[in-house]
């Protein structure tokens, strides 16, 4: 240890100590004497700490990640029973290897192992750790109780403990749970309806006693159950969505249930006294004051190619009547198509066309077919009113992709379960309830029967709030309410799966394989939605 270079990472074998520094600092402290065994055979803390490492799954962590495998080895072959002999070599490793998972634990448990859901690789985060970890473990090896210690660590809000009780319920219920893979629709299709009949069946959705189990009545009825109770759309038919749902494993659970638990140790101890959280894969947007919901809303965000960011940001503005500014990558994979087709797409769809100098242009003047994705020189801009794909109001809020909430003309998505149809903005359908709350404030300057004459006025106007509210964008797909009932939502983005599979692929090889078409669903089996467009019109936002 006094050798060690602390900027490098340290192994023993093919275990690395991310935790050197702090390993240095406690072993300084005590002359560089071991801590967890005595005379060559591990002591009774080192007995307690490995017996804790083993509940890792617990707290949604994973036991090889605090070097259960070596020290198993480690301590079978340290100590010769026959002659009193011991192999000191092996009783240092075991010993910096307990001192190393118990501070990579802490961190773990306390912050999480990866920076956000987009990260390629995991992350060391001792630094988001405000606690000394080495006076931790000094004050744990005098008690022996590892367990308090970091379970201490643990965040304090209700949502994830109400995820992790629900976790270790479910992994107690399917304890000795045995899990066949749907067979290939194609090559087995008889193998196929027959496995899908007993998931029904073992789901309660199939009454066996019902005189039509083998009737295809009874196959619709019951997959229309086993839909609605798990936020499908009810129509019967094994979909794509539907099948993977059918097909998900207590272990595909149990690890988006994880999942959830990380995303909530990357989050402070309390958001604002008064602020709004949006819950991409429940299509849901909340305001919060003093820990009360006092509005809700369905939304519908980003489709699965485009979808919504996670973002922390202010809604600092109200825009009444707004242009919507095409983006240029929709401008020319959408719009530019039409145009080149019939330029009368830009009048029947109220779009202005400017030039670079934002002025506007005739644009029967312009030679539309020599342009294309490097060399679209104009804009397209849509005009205000109610056919304007941003409705009649915008909220604005400051973000590097750009995105924001607003109303929205096509208000039919709203009816769906699944919500994703957007280019990255987020469609509200309760707007006039949400302008209500964020103009309260400022009643005096703008009361509300005023603002009421301007939504109807149609003109456009930009309102300044005097209290910006904080906006919170999430991606928990294990939805919890103010009681702690906690309902699994649909993995929209996969963003639960590339989790997994960064933190899982050292102990579960198949990770590593090329993807298989699946994805967790709502409620308690994992589903991928499929947007649709509509046959009618294209919905731009």
């Amino acid at each position: 240890l006094e050798d060690a270079d602390t900027n490098q990472i340290f192994r023993i074998g093919k275990d690395s100590l991310l935790a050197i520094r702090q390993i240095r600092k406690f072993y300084a402290a005590r002359k560089n004497l071991p801590a967890w065994s005595f005379k060559g055979k591990m002591n009774a803390a080192a007995d307690s700490l490995m017996e804790f490492i083993r509940d890792a799954e617990d707290y949604g962590l994973i036991p090889e990640d605090y070097h259960i495998r070596a020290l198993d080895t480690l301590t079978e072959t340290i100590y010769n029973p026959a002659d009193g002999s011991y192999n000191v070599t092996k009783l240092a490793n075991a010993d910096l290897l307990l001192t190393n998972a118990f501070f990579t634990f802490a961190v773990h448990v306390a912050v999480g192992r990866m920076e956000n859901d987009s990260a390629k690789t995991r992350s060391w985060r001792i630094t988001k750790l405000d606690t000394d970890v080495v006076v931790l473990l000094n004050n744990s090896l005098a008690t022996f109780d590892f367990r308090g210690a970091l379970e201490g660590l643990e965040p304090a809000r209700m949502e994830y403990h109400a995820v992790k009780v629900y976790m270790n319920n479910y992994r107690l219920q399917h304890t000795d749970s045995v899990w066949e893979r749907l067979p290939d629709k194609k090559s087995d299709s008889i193998g196929f309806f027959e496995m899908v009949r007993k998931r029904l069946i073992g789901s309660g959705d199939i009454d066996t006693a019902s005189k039509k189990l083998n009737d295809s009545i009874a196959m619709v009825e019951g997959l229309k159950k086993f839909q609605k109770r798990y936020f499908l759309e009810p129509d019967g038919k094994l979909g794509r969505n539907t099948i993977m749902a059918l097909n998900m494993t207590p272990t595909d659970w149990i690890r988006q249930l994880a999942m959830n638990m990380e995303r909530w140790r990357w989050e402070p101890p309390k958001f604002e006294r008064r602020h709004m959280l949006v819950n991409l894969p429940a299509f849901k947007m909340s305001v919060w004051e003093d820990d009360t919901i006092v509005m809700e809303s369905r939304i519908v965000c980003g489709a699965v190619k485009t979808g919504t960011p996670e973002l922390d940001s202010k809604v600092y503005q109200i825009v009444l009547y707004p242009y919507w500014n095409v983006p240029y990558s929709i401008a020319w994979k959408e719009i530019l198509p039409h145009v080149k087709r019939d330029t009368g797409y830009l009048r029947k769809h109220k779009y202005e066309v400017l030039d670079r100098n934002n002025q506007l242009v005739d644009p029967k003047t312009v030679s539309w077919k020599k342009y294309g994705r490097t060399n679209l020189p104009y804009k397209f801009r849509q005009m205000t009113g109610n056919e304007n794909a941003l409705g009649i109001m915008k909220f604005e809020f400051h973000n590097r992709w750009s995105v924001y909430m607003h109303d929205t003309n096509a208000k039919k998505y709203f009816r769906y379960e699944t919500r994703g149809f957007s280019h990255g903005c987020m469609r509200l359908d309760k707007y006039m309830e949400l302008a209500y709350f964020l103009i309260r404030d400022d009643s005096v300057k703008l009361p509300k029967d005023t603002f009421d004459v301007w939504t109807k006025a149609g003109d456009q106007r930009k309102i300044n709030l005097r209290k910006p509210l904080p906006i919170h964008v999430r991606y928990f797909t294990a939805e919890t309410d103010t009681l702690g009932n906690v309902k699994l939502r649909t993995d929209i983005y996969e963003r639960d799966k590339h989790m997994i599979k960064v933190l899982y692929k050292h102990v579960d090889p198949s990770l590593n394989a090329p993807p298989i078409a699946a994805g967790p669903a709502h409620n308690e089996i994992p589903v991928k939605p499929v947007a649709v467009k509509p046959k009618a019109q294209l919905d731009f936002k």
